[in-house]
């Protein structure tokens, strides 16, 4: 209930804002108009406050664009004091990691892999000894 009575005021807020944005340049539109000479053709006119518009939306898109690019500057050395320490740590622990691994390989493993090739060593002595080695004839061979 309470996001979508958020989501509602923040389309309410938009609406205003969207009007109140129409409203201001009409009322630009019509001074700017009206602030041009008497030998001036309507068409003239137009053309001049088409041309302040475009300035004015080029100085706009240049001061957003120096803001993003303060912003992600800020954001560039933010993460750079954070990331490096944590790269460190996470460096550490790969480390670690391997050393365990290769203990565990070492001190685990080994002893089973030693053990089974006793017990397949015994197997084989013990049918080497009892005779129960023997292959059985291939089919179809003379």
């Amino acid at each position: 209930m309470d996001s979508d009575r958020g989501m509602s005021k923040v389309k309410l807020w938009g609406i205003i804002g969207g009007v109140a944005a129409l409203i201001i340049t009409i009322i630009i539109c019509v001074v700017l108009y009206l602030l041009g000479g008497s030998d001036q053709s309507a068409l003239e006119r137009l053309r001049d406050i088409a041309v302040i518009f475009i300035v004015l939306t080029s100085v706009v898109t240049v001061i957003f664009l120096a803001g993003i690019t303060a912003a992600l500057v800020y954001l560039v050395f933010q993460i750079k004091d954070r990331v490096i320490p944590l790269l460190e740590e996470a460096t550490g622990t790969v480390t670690r990691v391997r050393g365990t691994t290769n203990f565990i390989t070492e001190e685990a493993v080994k002893p089973l892999i030693e053990m089974k090739s006793q017990y397949a060593r015994i197997r084989r002595m013990s049918k080497i000894v009892t005779g129960k080695d023997k292959k059985p004839p291939k089919v179809g061979s003379v």
